[in-house]
């Protein structure tokens, strides 16, 4: 989990940097002074542009949480890669995900029988000579859909323990999706917060998902990807 634990610190780092820029603006009589044409110009800093870059937090936190989910299934990914296990030393719940991964092509395509055969031979042959299974990762197409719920249900189907709390994190995602997908104006979503209800959310998905990679790691340190 070094890989995953350094990329997290590392965006925690940009994300409180920005935070700090962000309190900057956090009072009505902020100014910024500049040159131009040689003279020094002193300007007020409007409202409007403190509530673009409160909205614009809800999009890097929710980079940090896609991102670090991700990272955190592919260490499991790359374990079982790692440790050339075959299918039949696969958990159970590992197993049903590459059946998943190898099998969804076939409903994507209209197969020749003979296609069809020759495939399935291919799937058994993996299985029954014990070749060393590879998950795919770019198979984890989550598609701004993470949340406290979205990533429960990935600890159920993977096998790792679930994380507690993380109430905010369907907030971070809702306004995150609004905003990427034009349904509304940075203002119309940040007009409604505050810099400190936005400190709240980075603290409180910083804690939740330290604790997610903390389960992944003692999934992977007790070997719960075999069976």
């Amino acid at each position: 989990m070094d890989n995953t634990k350094l990329d997290f610190e590392n965006r925690k780092l940009e994300i409180e940097n920005y935070f700090k820029f962000l309190l900057i603006f956090d009072d009505d009589n902020t100014v910024i002074q500049y040159k131009k044409d040689s003279e020094v110009v002193v300007e007020k800093i409007q409202p409007q542009f403190q509530i673009t870059l409160i909205a614009n937090a809800f999009l890097i936190l929710y980079n940090l949480i896609e991102a670090t989910v991700r990272n955190s299934i592919i260490e499991i990914y790359t374990k079982v890669e790692d440790d050339e296990l075959s299918f039949d030393k696969l958990s159970h719940n590992l197993q049903k995900i590459w059946i998943k991964q190898t099998t969804n092509k076939l409903k994507e395509n209209h197969f020749k029988h003979e296609t069809l055969r020759d495939y399935v031979l291919s799937l058994a042959k993996n299985i029954l000579q014990k070749e060393t299974i590879k998950l795919v990762k770019d198979k984890m197409d989550f598609s701004g859909n993470l949340d406290a719920d979205e990533i429960r249900k990935l600890a159920d189907k993977i096998g790792f323990e679930k994380a507690v709390n993380g109430r905010n994190l369907v907030k971070i995602k809702d306004k995150r999706n609004r905003l990427a997908h034009g349904e509304q104006t940075f203002y119309d979503v940040g007009k409604d917060f505050s810099v400190g209800d936005l400190n709240d959310f980075k603290n409180e998905t910083f804690a939740y998902l330290s604790s997610i990679m903390n389960n992944i790691e003692k999934f992977i340190i007790d070997k719960n990807y075999t069976k």
